[in-house]
């Protein structure tokens, strides 16, 4: 008995050794900093966007499948049984069984029961309008793809862009870290002073101010960080109560990544709304051709086999009993030759509906260039300003450290500390906006050259 109850103890403890293992596994991979592309790679899987895409694609191909089955054999049984309640009375001439003419008698006819059966086959030999349909099928599973394909860039558009601002913003949270620490420095070294009566009481409010500001300042970039984080979670598919480290080898400061003359190096198949309506101006087409077909002649076989029985009593099942077949086989040639119009009328309709589809052709086309256009303005903008703006934060930073120094000798003002440490809270501030800007503008820029996944593909 005891022995067995260390074996179970045994078992328990092994048990709870694996799963801590397995836990600890997770957790560690939960932790692994993420790349660019990895929050992509999940998002291919997990968001839910790209799910429903993929199933309208799954849908799309079912669809071929039923308009190709439309043109095979068609085969159905059908049974009817009957119980006649009360038979059909017709009335009789009177005479003719010896009665007084001019009168009549009442007589029923028929059977109380009635059975029949039979297997009836089509199979069309010719029929445009089918044909035509089980092209329109695959079309319009081609759309299907160019929707999933441009909703996967629509998230790594998105992720791009949130997983940007939260390096950035890590970055900003680590910079307001060393400047808090400086600044905690100076509140303490101030404040010593003052204890000793070195220093006067503004001096210290003054750097205590500054002290908080940064303070401030750093709570508010680590919200705006967890907010990003849990943004970037949400495009991914992944539960908001999971934990995500990201990685900060994304982040290139070279500024090497600009490509000029992007007019003349992208191609404008390559972009999914152009792809898209070129798709629709196809799937016009083949509409306009199938409303031609409903003024062709349609041609079918068919045969039936079938067999039927009439009984007094409900003895179908009986052996003995006859029952009667009948079958035929023949061939249905249907030709259109008025409907009021109607045929007429569709067709039209296609012919304007292709008009249209070309215009939207052409509009997505001057769209896309004037887009690429500007964006290709607003990154050279963006990129001319971080150049500026990085120069001017380490101008700030060497003022800001040079204060700093001068300070602790005894040679530097209170009010140069501040204003100089102020200043580099705007040169911070401004860089790291214009540095998300310039990844925005190349982001918006590859988007809209339909080159977005090359670009995070090529991304080290």
């Amino acid at each position: 008995m005891i022995n067995n109850t260390i074996m179970k103890l045994k078992k328990k403890l092994v048990g709870m050794f694996i799963l801590s293992f397995l836990l600890a596994d997770v957790s560690a991979f939960a932790q692994k900093p993420l790349t660019l592309k990895e929050c992509i790679s999940y998002s291919l899987s997990n968001n839910s966007n790209i799910k429903i895409a993929n199933y309208n694609v799954d849908i799309s191909q079912k669809k071929i499948t039923e308009q190709l089955g439309n043109y095979l054999p068609q085969i159905n049984v059908s049974g009817e049984l009957d119980d006649n309640l009360k038979l059909t009375t017709q009335l009789m001439p009177a005479e003719m069984m010896g009665g007084t003419p001019g009168t009549y008698f009442p007589v029923k006819f028929g059977n109380k029961y009635s059975m029949s059966g039979g297997v009836q086959l089509t199979q069309k030999l010719y029929d445009p309008t089918s044909l035509l349909m089980i092209k329109t099928a695959k079309i319009n599973n081609n759309i299907s793809e160019l929707n999933q394909q441009k909703t996967s860039e629509h998230t790594a558009y998105n992720i791009s862009l949130v997983y940007y601002q939260a390096l950035i913003i890590q970055m900003q949270i680590n910079v307001l870290k060393s400047t808090l620490l400086a600044s905690e420095k100076s509140l303490n070294s101030i404040e010593l002073k003052y204890h000793n009566g070195m220093a006067k009481k503004i001096d210290v409010d003054k750097i205590r101010v500054s002290y908080n500001n940064t303070t401030s300042q750093l709570e508010q970039a680590e919200l705006s960080y967890s907010q990003s984080l849990n943004t970037l979670k949400y495009n991914m598919g992944m539960p908001m109560d999971s934990t995500i480290v990201l990685t900060d080898t994304t982040i290139d400061e070279s500024w090497d990544i600009f490509i000029s003359d992007t007019l003349t190096k992208f191609q404008i198949d390559n972009v999914f709304d152009y792809q898209l309506k070129k798709a629709n101006l196809s799937l016009m087409q083949m509409d306009k051709r199938t409303k031609v077909s409903a003024f062709m002649p349609s041609l079918s076989f068919f045969g039936n086999y079938n067999f039927n029985a009439m009984r007094q009593e409900f003895t179908f099942f009986d052996a003995d009993k006859d029952w009667y077949p009948s079958s035929g086989i023949g061939i249905k040639l249907t030709i259109p030759i008025f409907d009021g119009l109607q045929r007429n009328s569709r067709l039209a309709q296609s012919k304007i509906n292709i008009k249209i589809a070309n215009e939207n052709l052409l509009f997505a086309e001057q769209t896309i260039k004037v887009d690429i256009s500007n964006y290709e303005m607003q990154y050279k903008n963006a990129l001319d300003n971080i150049n500026r703006e990085k120069e001017n934060l380490d101008l700030a930073e060497s003022v800001y450290k040079n204060t700093q120094l001068e300070y602790q000798q005894g040679t530097g003002s209170t009010l140069d500390l501040i204003q100089s440490e102020s200043s580099y809270m705007v040169a911070q501030n401004t860089y790291f906006n214009k540095l998300l800007n310039l990844y925005i503008a190349l982001i918006e820029l590859e988007k809209a050259k339909g080159s977005l996944t090359s670009f995070i593909n090529n991304l080290k």
